[in-house]
């Protein structure tokens, strides 16, 4: 046990150094909470907040348009992408995208979300304002326009495991005396069924949580018949800038629904693609021509305006394009591209950054207040900002190809490649079973398997006329590299594994300390498009970083004579090196990957400490446990230290726990694991996985004779396949989609130790 403490007791005081030196140039100024806007002086002090929707648009729609307003603001503001996810598992119609812009949070709306009114417009043999009433059990006072499906909105949601409010935007600005506008609809009167004619979704941007708005105009009176028209009816742009100006002095936050774009695109069943594209052609020009009116209407100097697509039209997402295009202009915006700390990637935001702008905008935090303290909503999105950029728009075009590039490549390349590898797993475990000299063919193949994930890294940066060109290009530079590895190693049956390994640790440290430009655009990485990541390194990534890092350590102390009798100098290099990685994975401005953190830790720690002579026992498990939670409250401290808009998830969630208290962690808990079960049971990698881990811990009791051979020819990687487990299990533990991790992890111990069981002539200790 000695030894234990001593090891541990080494690993500690390097973290809190490394700690100390990386957070003390975080401890200076970090910003406190913005100041609230008070209700008396939020005028003149404050303009007025604008935001306007074109739904169901591409960035390719914007920049081909004949549209020279919304191009020129495009190109003197802030021009992004933006995501369209809604609450994990729920498809992208109105009722959700737009619900989950008003909420700042992804949620549901659940079909009752289109039903905004008037107070005073009919519904239900009365008015909008007695139904209301008869569904919330309170009078909606003088709001202008009222939502009648907040309940039902509510009970969609229920099953979420996290906080939200919906209509977070309207009920932070209403609780520091803001108010708030809505005017236009996206109505089809003519639908068939009758049911679908209604789509007020815009309400459930401006709305509060009880489904009040203060002023507005969303009745049949913001649209006028047209013949010549797809939906039969286009917007009426003269009412909607009449309302508009009627509400300048009034409204603070004003939602305006253009419509046709969306009624349009809705209508596209029944058209033929040419009869879209010019109804889309004239909708955007017409509505160009009112952008360009209220302009001349909005200071911008003082005033905010924002244009927003809650949602791709269907054409584009049918080819895996589901970002939206997003400008903003007006006061303290330059030009540039989009940016947020949801997402920390230039050009690119998120649905759920709108309503933190908007609240910043006015001074407010993205904090919703719930009467109780305990039970506010800490908004999970950030603030939008504008990063400089030479050339705005061609940054979003290569940003819009890189992402439904990596969307469309990343089921059917990583899919190929662990349905593959979970085939040369099994017939490698059948080579050694059934000790055919024949079996000595699998092993280029097992080297294969280590090399894949380097070269994924970088698929991207090659030329990629379709999927199935990328696809044989990885295969000709993977089957290349194998070659290559096997001629340089083929002096010892493992020595291939060392420069497989050995590069890859090198690549994906490198491009980690570069921001991750190739991670971001690997389909072997986290995608974007699904917005489960945007930064740092994803699970795939972070297993391949771990396991490849330690078998590197193992196999290169074994590939020189003598080492064994170093070992002071063995023992520092593996911990420097494990302490290194575990850096980079965990710190919140590279890897920011928690569940990584807690993976690398374990992997590393029980690699050290089995270096150091420990057993695995319990102390060893609680000396482990006392490394993970030092590193990790040292990242805590170091991310908190940071401005909020640069913080990791990391930060974000702690200040999550601070506002709901332990109960937060058992939700997130719950959040993870159901993400992490359904891949348990549902995907290849837990076939790979556990097929990887019993040949491990089987293999060898079945052949002892060979597993005598192997731990004297290569003690040292025999020593860290236990590290290489137990990281494995806890990445598989402490992520949402921890299997993933675990697999990729498990890989590089698998693929060398079935190597080296395969049956060959070779000499003991070569």
């Amino acid at each position: 046990m000695a030894k234990t403490v001593r090891f541990t007791g080494l690993v500690t005081g390097l973290v809190i150094i490394c700690f100390m030196l990386a957070g003390t140039a975080g401890l200076v100024g970090a910003p406190g909470l913005p100041a609230f806007a008070s209700a008396e002086n939020n005028r003149p002090e404050y303009g007025q907040v604008v935001l306007v929707i074109i739904d169901r648009i591409t960035l390719d729609d914007l920049l081909e348009a004949d549209a020279p307003a919304l191009k020129n603001m495009a190109l003197n503001g802030v021009l992004g992408l933006m995501t369209t996810s809604p609450a994990a598992g729920y498809p992208r119609v109105p009722e959700n995208t737009y619900t989950t812009i008003g909420a700042g949070a992804r949620v549901q709306g659940g079909s009752s979300a289109v039903l905004g009114f008037n107070s005073l417009e009919k519904y239900e043999n009365d008015t909008a304002l007695d139904a209301y009433f008869r569904r919330m059990g309170i009078n909606a006072g003088e709001a202008e326009v009222v939502h009648l499906g907040i309940a039902e909105m509510e009970r969609a949601n229920a099953g979420l495991k996290y906080e939200f409010t919906l209509g977070a935007i309207g009920t932070a600005l209403h609780q520091y005396g803001f108010t708030t506008a809505v005017i236009g609809n996206a109505d089809i009167p003519g639908a068939v069924p009758a049911d679908k004619k209604t789509y007020r979704q815009a309400v459930a941007i401006a709305m509060d949580k009880h489904g009040k708005v203060d002023f507005g105009d969303v009745s049949a009176r913001t649209y006028k018949f047209d013949p010549q028209s797809l939906a039969g009816v286009r917007t009426d742009y003269a009412a909607l800038m009449s309302k508009f100006l009627s509400l300048r002095a009034q409204a603070d936050f004003v939602v305006l629904e253009t419509g046709d774009t969306s009624r349009i695109d809705k209508m596209g069943y029944i058209s033929g693609n040419d009869v879209l594209r010019e109804n889309r052609r004239k909708a955007l020009a017409e509505i160009d021509d009112f952008l360009g009116q209220l302009l001349e209407q909005i200071d911008l100097n003082k005033d905010l305006l924002m244009i927003v697509a809650p949602e791709p039209p269907t054409e584009a997402m049918e080819r895996g394009n589901f970002l939206t295009p997003f400008v903003m202009a007006g006061r303290g915006v330059s030009k540039g591209v989009a940016w947020s700390g949801t997402t920390k990637r230039h050009g690119l935001i998120t649905n759920i950054d709108i309503a933190p702008e908007v609240l910043g905008y006015f001074g407010l935090p993205a904090l919703i207040e719930k009467g109780d303290a305990r039970n506010n909503v800490l908004l999970a999105g950030q603030v939008i900002e504008s990063r400089k950029s030479r050339n705005p728009v061609e940054v979003i075009k290569k940003l819009n190809e890189d992402t439904v590039f990596l969307y469309n490549a990343r089921y059917p390349l990583v899919k190929g490649y662990i349905n593959g590898a979970l085939a040369v797993i099994i017939l490698g475990i059948l080579a050694v079973i059934f000790d055919k000299p024949a079996g000595k063919y699998m092993k280029p193949a097992l080297v294969v398997l280590t090399v894949i994930p380097g070269v994924m890294l970088w698929a991207n940066y090659l030329p990629h006329p379709s999927i199935g060109v990328l696809g044989l290009e990885i295969a000709v530079i993977v089957v290349s590299v194998t070659a290559l590895f096997t001629f340089l190693g083929r002096k010892k049956p493992l020595n291939p594994f060392i420069f497989s390994s050995g590069l890859t640790v090198l690549m994906i440290a490198g491009d980690l300390l570069a921001g991750a430009p190739l991670a971001r655009t690997s389909p072997f990485s986290y995608d974007a498009m699904i917005g489960a990541r945007f930064y740092g390194i994803g699970n795939e990534f972070m297993g391949v970083f771990i396991g490849s890092t330690i078998v590197f350590a193992g196999l290169s102390f074994d590939s020189f004579k003598g080492i064994t009798k170093a070992d002071k100098t063995v023992k520092t290099a593996a911990i420097l090196l494990f302490l290194a990685v575990t850096y980079v994975i965990a710190a919140p401005n590279l890897g920011a990957n928690v569940g990584g953190t807690i993976a690398a830790v374990a992997g590393f720690g029980v690699s050290a400490l089995t270096l150091g002579g420990a057993e695995i026992n319990k102390k060893t498990v609680l000396a482990v446990s006392a490394m993970i939670m030092i590193v990790l409250a040292g990242f805590v401290a170091y991310d908190l230290s940071r401005a909020v808009e640069v913080q990791s998830h990391l930060g974000r969630t702690i200040s999550l726990i601070r506002e709901h208290g332990i109960s937060e962690v058992a939700g997130i808990i719950s959040r993870k694991w159901a993400v992490n079960f359904k891949l348990i049971k549902k995907t290849t990698w837990s076939w790979f996985y556990f097929t990887s881990l019993l040949a491990i811990l089987y293999l060898g009791r079945m052949l002892p004779k060979k597993l005598a051979m192997f731990r004297h020819g290569y003690p040292w990687f025999n020593k860290l396949l236990t590290g290489i487990i137990f990281g494995s299990v806890f990445a598989l533990v402490f992520n949402d989609s921890g299997i993933v991790a675990a697999a990729t992890m498990i890989t590089y111990a698998v693929a060398p130790f079935l190597t080296w069981l395969i049956p060959v002539q070779r000499r003991v200790g070569k």
